[in-house]
């Protein structure tokens, strides 16, 4: 399949103990769910932040599990209203009650009333400069959660979702949007590669290469809210694109290597799409990982016409590769290829299936230190392309750098 075959694929995505069972009264114990709810009820789930990825992923929600969206928290009234409506549609369909206008929460602080009232899980898709923010209050709250990526846009907001995740072990379950490990080709692949199927690894490519997205600006609205909707553009908001849409190539990169890189040098800028936002619009990045791999990543967020996404990691004995849609394949001695397709079909719906399985078995997944290592990973070469200069790890944490979007509420 040529790269320009993959274009709508590619714009389509550039918008997922017995003791501890025993003290959470869960399914295997007392025919109840962590929170009360009956084992073979629907569990109620939350959504902050009712964009389009929040849509989509509550969708997969309701198609894939046993689940009733039954609250929703966003800054915008429109948003409520048209995610109350759409969610519905889908929640009748499976024959569940719709969302009731009591239980839409606007405001910077909704997220709070949400999380008081009576939810067994929460589904954070806020701008991701407030993850950490939002994840951290769903932990303390004591709710399981699926928090999207990237679960942070600076170190500090990192380490602090490091943090809630080391509250949650034991207690809830804690999973990240970066569903690319959920599909059945990619962890072949990876397996192999994990296995020496080709053999020591040299080096690797990485890249991102996608459309522009839409703006989504209302007529009348304040610079700040104007902002606030078009996040996506906002580098303290999203954290620059390869920090926002990048971390899906980059966290396979830390997956294949099983290990985050100790330096990185970049460069890029902002050249084609310079009329919304300040985010660059393309990244190059040399990340260095432990035993002298190098890596080069590149991406861009502009595009017509084309994109890719892929991974390709060079061994003494053979090669890896995994696209997002074509054939996923090992070469040399120990060949093996995938069907052609878009290997990513499927990904979301197992993995919030595996989080359901999660909550009503007991077996509480904990994706936080996942999450924030490839959030970080993607913050080193932001700051190394930012700077033009060579960053290693250990400076960046030492730095604990903090962003400031500088919003008056």
């Amino acid at each position: 399949m040529t790269g320009s075959n993959k274009t709508s694929t590619i714009q389509r995505r550039g918008f997922l103990s017995a003791g501890a069972a025993a003290s959470a009264g869960l399914l295997l114990v007392s025919s109840k769910t962590a929170f009360g709810a009956e084992a073979n009820s629907a569990l109620r789930m939350g959504v902050i932040g009712c964009g389009g990825r929040g849509n989509y992923v509550s969708g997969e929600f309701i198609r894939n599990t046993n689940t009733q969206i039954v609250a929703l928290a966003d800054l915008f009234d429109d948003r409520l209203k048209s995610t109350q409506e759409g969610l519905g549609k889908r929640l009748a369909e499976q024959g569940r009650s719709p969302i009731e206008d009591s239980r839409l929460y606007k405001g910077h602080e909704a997220y709070k009333d949400l999380l008081a009232s009576e939810l067994d899980m929460c589904l954070v898709t806020s701008p991701p400069y407030f993850h950490p923010i939002h994840l951290n209050a769903v932990v303390d709250a004591g709710k399981h959660v699926y928090c999207e990526k990237p679960v942070a846009v600076d170190v500090a907001g990192a380490k602090r979702v490091i943090e809630a995740g080391n509250k949650a072990k034991g207690k809830s379950s804690l999973m990240v949007g970066l569903q690319i490990r959920k599909s059945p080709e990619f962890q072949e692949v990876t397996s192999r590669v994990h296995q020496g199927d080709i053999g020591e690894i040299v080096s690797g490519s990485a890249w991102y290469h996608a459309g522009r997205l839409g703006a989504r600006n209302v007529e009348g609205e304040s610079e700040q809210d104007s902002r606030l909707r078009n996040w996506v553009f906002d580098q303290v908001l999203s954290g620059d694109i390869i920090v926002e849409q990048n971390i899906h190539v980059i966290d396979v990169v830390n997956w294949y290597l099983q290990s985050h890189p100790v330096k990185a040098f970049g460069t890029g800028g902002r050249k084609a799409r310079v009329d919304v936002g300040d985010c660059w619009d393309h990244f190059l990045v040399t990340y260095w990982y432990p035993n002298d791999v190098r890596i080069d990543f590149s991406s861009s967020q502009f595009l017509v016409g084309w994109g890719d996404c892929r991974e390709r990691i060079f061994g003494s004995k053979g090669v890896a590769e995994s696209p997002y849609s074509g054939v996923a394949r090992v070469t040399g001695e120990k060949a093996w290829q995938s069907e052609d397709k878009d290997l990513l079909d499927g990904a979301v719906a197992a993995k919030v299936r595996a989080l359901e399985e999660s909550i009503r078995g007991g077996d509480f997944v904990n994706e936080a230190q996942m999450g924030a290592q490839s959030t970080l990973t993607s913050i080193l070469g932001r700051i190394a392309a930012y700077g033009e200069k060579v960053v290693t790890w250990d400076e960046m944490m030492q730095s604990n750098l903090e962003l400031d979007p500088k919003l008056s509420w």
